[in-house]
């Protein structure tokens, strides 16, 4: 099979299987959780098509590999001029020949090596950028997620300040609150309406980055689930480093840099070719046989060019993988931190703040009914309740996204979202 027909299998194969992925899918889902966000990011997001694409060329490029050379078959006729017979008595003479290349140094083994090296780097690739695609995925449904519990806290505040505006009418109609406090809860209400109209769009704008992320146009999807950390085992950074898609990709590019030395090694022997045939004339017949071999002579060009460039670049591979060996570690030192130090500091404020608040709104809207406080004091309460509110699902929000990217670094998110949603 020549390579531009490998290449249209390859192109057609791929079209089929885009195809099959979206007929697979189905239609999407109105509402999601972590886990389906994974999935939809791993199975169905065509933006992982093209890295599919180029396993499907490397699967051809191995079969390509393994193909032995074809047979070169020629005829050729002769006729003498002017009825001269110096070259050979009869009207003419022809000519059949086959010949045939012997790969007898290696060379077809080294290039089905190199060409299942670059496949397996080709699937690593595909992985890492699978594993990098849900890492980004997934934040993105925690910001959605995130912003539809601010917007519910906007409408929550709105109804909060709904029925204070209920108790201040009755107490100014009772001639116990002025008509200044009226006019202040309707100027908050006011106030709190445009800020749930921005929380509302800020959640569609959300919703749309998923889509855009996922690479899947018309779809608006809404998150469920509600925001809370995932029980995330920290482990040692290096132990964790040789398990992530990143270091496993960069292993297998250097695996693929060294078998292209291998075969430049081989290639540098020059393949001779066997070459059998057969002459005969006509009026009067007669034939003969011809065997013969050819082979290249590498006077000019020993090809040691090829040699030095695979050389050069299995040493950058090397040096990538190194890199990436201790960038994915110092990464997944840095998640690992993070998380410790935003899950402490969500549970002091939960500590210290969220159990109190409740108590705060009490003994603020009691004041007030009983006098002993102005409107001002009761509104601050509800606004300071309403923005340590906030702070906490930013908390929350913060600890669960540092958590996916310290498991997708590690290879470990699927395993981690795959059974229920976080609650």
């Amino acid at each position: 099979m020549t390579g531009r027909w490998a290449a249209v299998l390859v192109a057609l194969a791929g079209a089929s299987q885009i195809e099959a992925r979206a007929q697979q899918a189905g239609p999407l889902p109105e509402v999601v959780d972590l886990g389906a966000v994974v999935r939809l990011a791993r199975e169905v997001s065509p933006r992982l098509s093209v890295e599919r694409q180029a396993v499907a060329g490397a699967e051809a490029n191995v079969t390509i590999a393994g193909a032995l050379p074809n047979p070169v078959l020629s005829y050729g006729r002769y006729r003498p001029i002017h009825n001269a017979t110096t070259l050979f008595e009869g009207s003419r003479q022809e000519q059949g020949t086959i010949e045939l290349p012997l790969l007898i140094a290696g060379q077809r083994s080294a290039r089905v090596e190199k060409a299942e090296r670059d496949l397996d780097a080709a699937r690593a690739r595909v992985a890492s950028g699978a594993s990098s695609l849900a890492a980004e995925a997934g934040g993105a449904f925690v910001a959605l997620l995130a912003a539809q519990d601010k917007a519910a806290l906007m409408q929550s505040a709105g109804e909060e300040l709904h029925r204070l505006h209920d108790v201040v009418a009755g107490r100014a109609s009772g001639g116990m609150a002025s008509r200044y406090d009226v006019l202040r809860l309707e100027i908050e209400l006011a106030g709190m309406a445009t800020k749930l109209e921005v929380a509302r769009a800020d959640v569609s704008d959300r919703s749309g980055n998923l889509a855009a992320l996922l690479g899947l146009p018309d779809w608006r999807p809404r998150a469920s689930g509600n925001l809370r950390p995932l029980p995330t085992p920290l482990v040692d950074p290096k132990s964790g480093a040789r398990e992530s898609p990143a270091v496993i990709l960069a292993n297998r590019e250097e695996q693929a840099a060294q078998s292209a030395i291998g075969l430049a090694q081989r290639e540098r022997w020059p393949v001779p070719s066997v070459t059998a045939g057969r002459s005969w004339t006509s009026e009067p017949y007669g034939a003969a046989n011809f065997l013969g071999l050819s082979v290249e002579v590498p006077i000019f060009d020993n090809k040691r060019g090829q040699v030095a460039k695979a050389e050069a670049e299995a040493r950058a591979a090397t040096l990538k993988r190194q890199i990436t060996v201790a960038e994915t570690a110092a990464n997944l030192e840095r998640y690992a931190n993070v998380i410790a130090t935003r899950q402490e500091a969500l549970q002091r404020f939960s500590r210290d703040v969220s159990a109190r608040l409740d108590a705060l709104n009490t003994m603020a809207e009691d004041a007030y009914r009983l006098g002993r406080t102005s409107i001002f004091e009761l509104l601050d309460s509800v606004r300071s309740r309403h923005e340590l509110r906030q702070t906490q699902i930013e908390l929350v929000s913060g600890v669960l996204e540092a958590q996916l990217r310290y498991l997708a670094l590690r290879g470990d998110l699927d395993r981690a979202v795959s059974g229920p949603a976080p609650r």
